[in-house]
């Protein structure tokens, strides 16, 4: 499935054959930039790396954060990147975008003063279809974003700002709850909006100095929830920690918390991600933001595997008047020597800010401000490193910006660090050898427990870096990827150990009459040949009007505005479910079943669209059908993954049938492997909303990934899709074959 939960999974078994770390506690993730030239080049990045079409775009001006960031919770329910432009004109960047997202519909966010009408007229210039949303002010707009929800909660964030509202986007986004922007007295508009709907729970984000409670009091709002901080960033950490259950991926979004752009199209993307968007500052990550990342992360990072030669680094003594080697590591220990100014000493070992060191046969501490460490540092074994800048990075003849160029490196290509001096790279390319950028080379970074065992920390999650280094520095970077360390004390602390390895325990046992198939190690298979796929005879052996007397509800998942995964070539799982849907459909029939449909067409089964409106309607189809099963049907998808495969079938230990629904979805899940000679990747347990709220035994079935290019293609096979249909019939044949045992 798509989902793993934020917080360290406790029932995971925690497997203790390597280590743990003593040492200090870094933080260790993958890291991906997203970020462009400017501002609106970003929203590309951004939207790129989400979408590969959409229906629904939103076109933000680039400096009007309000209401952009009001606007998350209902982008995500159209499934529409947020793109910013200038306020006069299309900036020619964004018109390519659009011609590549082929988009039904572009909603013009704010009033004529923020994006002027000569963009409407662009817009049909370009024969695109345009909506605005705008009030009298940013208030007023989110008021009239929020009226497209529909939500039994609130979220109040101040407007005057950007980071508290923020911090509540993604969270926003992915529960499809209205953000409403206010200031520290109340407008009219909030408090009649308030008043029109009342909601049965209200969130504030922020303190008494942006939403006081005095006003909110006054005007009769009942506030159920306030979050906050001492600052921004602890406000971001504390939003964070409040939903941790809405956010079900690996990765965390990192956007700056002193200037907003780059944040705002990244809010819908870490909402689609179902992952959390944490604020930091340009050059380091704050205490409370470090803490909850360190936190997320589930395996302790092993002793980095060094290449650098052993030979103690040197340092050269500045202090004026010579500096004294203390017996302790603090101005307060005793004096045991003084090494005169410009003395060149071994630097054995730091704690904190002190070096110890032996100097005169006596070993103490010296303080770190007053030593210039030497920055050449000889490679035993060359890294590597991939480079990283803009198009191309200048091979120099020395390690200086007015070196002379040797040639250009281009971007993306992975070279080898033969030595490092200060912020440069010695290295050799074409037969030339000089010296590159450090700030514009990614080393390849191995953390081993020993010299054999390779530790795969891709389970920590990515951290998508929102902005450039102009607005998240490479050393906040290097800090998160665990290549250098933070200058905040509370973050050099050491936190609780992690294991060095995990793994998932085995399925859940179901009773002695239920068994779970076991996860099958297929390998993965790469070329695909449609010939191999043969019909399967939905009939062979199975009696006429098998199902008679049966009610099924077939539930295509997606649809309509809301493509679900979409593959690498562009296909839709969308169309993928109904395409199964209606052969299913089909053979249930002629099996002698009634059969219930959520949707025949590609459109949602809700009257007005958003995620939680179209999961209720159909519970509320079921519900009130009454079907004997419901039987959703899916595509699975990693974007972590690529070479993800197989099947799984999902079942709920809250619905009231859980014993019921998970013997069907066993049944479902052997007839799938058999027939379909997929991976098996088992039964799995989730509150999927639509397993949890239906009243009758009730499972959804992953089919296969299409974000794998051999599934995506098997999966736009109508022959495969065919067997798919008759391995869920099979199932269900089974699931009444041989039923649950009678207590």
């Amino acid at each position: 499935m798509k989902k793993i939960a934020l917080s360290i999974i406790t029932s995971l078994v925690i497997i203790l054959g390597m280590p743990l770390i003593a040492q200090a506690s870094p933080l260790v993730f993958p890291a991906e930039r997203l970020s462009g030239l400017d501002r609106v080049e970003t929203a590309l990045k951004i939207s790129q790396k989400g979408w590969d079409s959409a229906q629904t775009v939103i076109l933000c001006e680039n400096s009007d954060y309000p209401d952009a960031i009001a606007s998350t919770p209902f982008a995500v329910s159209l499934n529409a990147p947020i793109l910013l432009s200038k306020g006069n004109s299309i900036d020619p960047r964004v018109v390519n975008e659009l011609k590549r997202l082929k988009p039904q519909k572009i909603i013009l966010l704010g009033g004529t003063a923020c994006l002027q009408p000569s963009i409407e007229k662009e817009l049909d210039n370009l024969a695109l279809q345009w909506e605005r949303i705008g009030g009298a002010d940013r208030f007023e707009t989110s008021i009239l974003l929020a009226k497209h929800l529909s939500s039994d909660t609130l979220i109040l964030a101040n407007g005057d700002d950007f980071p508290d509202a923020l911090s509540a986007a993604t969270f926003a986004g992915i529960k499809q709850i209205p953000i409403v922007l206010t200031s520290t007295t109340l407008p009219k508009s909030v408090i009649q909006y308030y008043q029109a709907t009342g909601p049965k729970h209200l969130i504030v984000i922020g303190g008494e100095v942006v939403i006081p409670s005095a006003d909110l009091s006054k005007n009769n709002l009942t506030v159920e929830t306030r979050l906050a901080g001492l600052d921004r960033y602890e406000t971001n950490a504390k939003v964070t920690a409040y939903m941790k259950d809405a956010y079900e991926s690996d990765d965390l979004f990192l956007a700056s918390g002193i200037t907003f752009p780059d944040a705002v199209a990244g809010t819908v993307l870490a909402s689609k991600f179902k992952a959390p968007l944490l604020l930091t500052e340009k050059e380091d990550i704050p205490p409370s933001v470090y803490t909850l990342m360190r936190e997320h992360m589930k395996i302790e990072p092993p002793p980095k595997s060094t290449n650098e030669g052993t030979t103690p680094q040197k340092g050269i003594v500045t202090a004026s008047s010579g500096l004294n080697l203390r017996d302790t590591p603090s101005s307060t220990g005793i004096a045991l020597v003084t090494i005169p100014k410009d003395t060149t000493i071994e630097l054995n070992e730091q704690q904190g800010q002190w070096y110890k060191t032996t100097y005169q046969s006596k070993t103490g501490w010296i303080s770190a401000n007053y030593i210039t460490k030497s920055t050449t540092k000889i490679i035993k074994e060359p890294e590597k490193g991939t480079i990283t800048a803009l198009g191309s990075l200048n091979l120099r003849e020395t390690p200086s910006p007015t070196g002379n160029v040797l040639t250009a490196i281009p971007q993306g290509t992975m070279v080898e660090l033969i030595q490092k001096q200060a912020q440069w790279y010695k290295t050799t390319y074409q037969s030339k050898t000089g010296w590159i950028s450090a700030d514009y080379v990614s080393p390849a970074t191995t953390y081993n427990v020993n010299s054999t065992t390779s530790i795969d920390l891709s389970v920590n999650g990515t951290v998508y870096i929102l902005g450039g280094t102009a607005i998240i520095s490479s050393n906040s970077q290097n800090i998160i990827e665990g290549k250098t360390s933070s200058k905040y004390k509370d973050n050099l602390r050491t936190f609780p150990p992690l294991p060095s390895e995990i793994k998932k325990p085995d399925p859940p046992s179901n009773g002695n009459d239920v068994i779970t198939p076991p996860a099958d190690p297929t390998p993965v298979a790469t070329t695909y040949d449609p010939s191999q796929e043969v019909l399967v005879n939905p009939f062979q052996g199975i009696p006429t009007n098998a199902l008679s007397g049966k009610t099924i509800l077939i539930d295509p998942g997606h649809g309509g505005p809301d493509s679900g995964a979409i593959g690498p070539n562009s296909t839709y799982e969308k169309n993928n479910s109904l395409a199964i849907a209606l052969t299913l459909n089909d053979i249930l029939t002629q099996a002698g079943a009634k059969t219930i449909l959520t949707r025949d067409k590609d459109i949602s089964p809700a009257v007005n669209y958003s995620e939680t409106e179209d999961l209720q309607a159909r519970v509320n189809i079921a519900n009130q059908t009454k079907p004997d099963l419901f039987i959703s049907i899916h595509n699975n998808a990693s974007s972590s993954n690529l070479e993800a495969q197989g099947t799984e079938t999902y079942y709920s230990e809250d619905n009231p049938k859980k014993l019921e629904s998970v013997h069907l979805a066993n049944s479902i899940q052997s007839a799938a492997i058999e027939t379909l000679k997929t991976t098996n990747r088992g039964l799995k347990e989730s509150r999927l909303y639509v397993l949890r709220n239906t009243t009758m035994p009730a499972i959804l079935l992953e089919i296969a990934f299409i974000s794998n290019s051999y599934e995506e293609a098997r999966l736009q096979n109508p022959t495969f899709r065919k067997n798919v249909a008759t391995a869920i019939f099979h199932g269900i044949y089974n699931y009444y074959k041989n039923p649950l045992p009678k207590d």
